[in-house]
C-alpha cells in the first residue's frame, strides 16, 4: 500500500514516523497527529545541510524521516519502504494523457513552440481558476517569460510584484520595472528592509523546519505576505524552471517556496512544474543556461540582456542576526552533535547555526 508520494524535485514536503508510518506535510504537523514529543536532533542531517550533501530522506530530528523526491512510501508485509517511482510517474498521474505522444505539441517538429503552447495552457488554465491571481515578478528570465506569455493571452490586467529591498546587488526593482512597463502591466512596489527580513526569520524558519544557509527564501515570505494582505489567492511564478531544466533534485529550495507561500494563504502557481511543460522540457538535453526558454524569450521579443545574458544568482547580503541567537548554546549544541563550531566571522555559517537553533527551539527537539 502506498502511503505518501512525492513529486521529483520535491516540491510538496511529505515527513513520516519510520515507527508507525503516520505522515504528513510538515514536522510539526505528524508531531501534533502522533502526540509525541520531538527527540534529539538528527546529525547526519544537520551535517547534510552544512556541508550542501542533504540527506533527503531525513530530517532535523532523528525519529521523523522524509519521503526523498521521485520516491512513494509504501507498506508492504507489515514493513515500511521507500520505492523510487518510475520516471513516467514524476510528473502526472498515470490516467493524464502524455503530451510528449505523437501530434502532441512537444512532439511538434518546432518543440519550441510546443514548450510555448504548454506554458501558455497552464497560465490559461491559472486564469480559468477565477482566482485573484498576480505574478511574482523579478529582474531575471523565468517570470519576465511568464508575464509576457500572459500579456500575449490577453491579460496585463494581472499585477506584478516586485519586491524592493534597496540592498546592493540584492534588488531588482530596475529590471523588473523595466519588464513590466515594456509590457503595460500593473505594478505593485513591496518594499522590505534588512529588519523586515530580521523580524520575518524566525515564522520563515518554522515554516520551512530545516536551517538556511542564506536568508534568500525569506524574501518569498514577505512578497506572499503582501499578497495576501492585498487579497491575492494565487502568485504564478518562475519557480522550478532552474530545477527542472537541470534535472536538480536535491529539493533544498522548491519545497521551502512552496511551504511559505503555503503559510501565507497564496496558492503557488509554477508553470515550470506544470506536468506536462516537464515532460516536455525533459525531452531537450540538461542545460543550466535554459536554452530552450531563452529561444521563447527571443520570439517573445524580450529584452536582449534576458535572451543573451548570463543568469545572476541571487542571495541576501549579511544581516545582523545577534538578537536571534544565543551564541554560547550553540556553541554547546555544535559540540554535543560533534560538529565544528560556527564561525561566526562567516555569514553563511551564522545563518545556518542561527536558524537551526531556532527550528529545534521551535519543534521543542531535545537539545543539550
Amino acid at each position: 500500500m502506498i502511503l505518501a508520494a512525492r513529486d521529483p524535485f520535491g516540491r510538496l514536503r511529505q515527513v513520516y514516523d519510520p515507527g508507525t508510518g503516520e505522515v504528513a506535510s510538515s514536522i510539526a504537523g505528524l508531531l501534533a497527529a502522533t502526540a509525541r514529543r520531538a527527540g534529539p536532533p538528527d546529525r547526519a542531517a544537520i551535517l547534510g545541510y552544512r556541508t550542501h550533501e542533504r540527506q533527503t530522506g531525513r530530517t532535523v530530528l532523528r525519529d521523523v524521516r522524509a519521503v526523498p523526491p521521485g520516491h512513494a512510501l509504501v507498506r508492504r508485509a507489515g514493513e515500511l519502504r521507500l520505492r523510487a517511482l518510475p520516471t513516467p510517474a514524476w510528473t502526472g498521474r498515470a490516467d493524464t494523457a502524455s503530451p510528449t505522444r505523437p501530434g502532441s505539441p512537444c512532439s511538434a517538429p518546432d518543440s519550441i513552440t510546443g514548450l510555448e503552447h504548454l506554458l501558455a495552457q497552464a497560465l490559461a488554465r491559472a486564469l480559468d481558476s477565477g482566482q485573484r491571481l498576480a505574478v511574482a515578478l523579478s529582474g531575471g528570465l523565468d517570470s519576465a517569460l511568464l508575464l509576457a506569455l500572459l500579456d500575449t493571452l490577453g491579460a496585463s490586467d494581472v499585477p506584478a510584484y516586485i519586491l524592493v529591498t534597496g540592498m546592493p546587488d540584492y534588488c531588482e526593482r530596475d529590471a523588473a520595472l523595466a519588464m513590466a512597463d515594456r509590457l503595460g502591466a500593473r505594478v505593485r512596489l513591496v518594499s522590505a528592509s534588512a529588519d523586515d527580513f530580521v523580524r520575518a526569520l524566525p515564522r520563515s524558519v518554522n515554516t520551512v523546519e530545516e536551517p538556511l544557509f542564506n536568508l534568500h527564501p525569506v524574501a518569498k515570505r514577505l512578497l506572499a505576505e503582501a499578497m495576501a494582505a492585498d487579497g491575492i489567492q494565487a502568485a504564478i511564478t518562475g519557480d522550478g524552471a532552474d530545477q527542472v531544466v537541470r534535472r536538480d533534485t536535491c529539493a533544498n529550495y522548491l519545497p521551502l517556496c512552496q511551504a511559505l507561500f503555503d503559510a501565507a494563504g497564496v496558492k503557488l502557481v509554477a508553470p515550470f512544474l506544470d506536468p506536462h511543460v516537464v515532460r516536455c522540457l525533459l525531452r531537450h538535453p540538461p542545460d543550466a543556461d535554459k536554452p530552450a526558454l531563452r529561444a521563447i524569450a527571443a520570439r517573445l521579443a524580450l529584452p536582449d540582456r534576458l535572451v543573451r545574458g548570463p543568469k545572476h544568482s541571487r542571495l541576501a547580503p549579511p544581516m545582523d542576526l545577534a538578537a536571534l541567537v544565543d551564541r554560547a548554546r550553540v556553541q554547546h549544541l555544535a559540540r554535543a552533535l560533534d560538529l565544528p563550531p560556527p564561525d561566526w566571522r562567516n555569514d553563511a555559517d551564522t545563518v545556518q547555526w542561527t536558524t537551526l537553533s531556532l527550528v529545534l527551539d521551535h519543534l521543542d527537539a531535545d537539545t543539550p
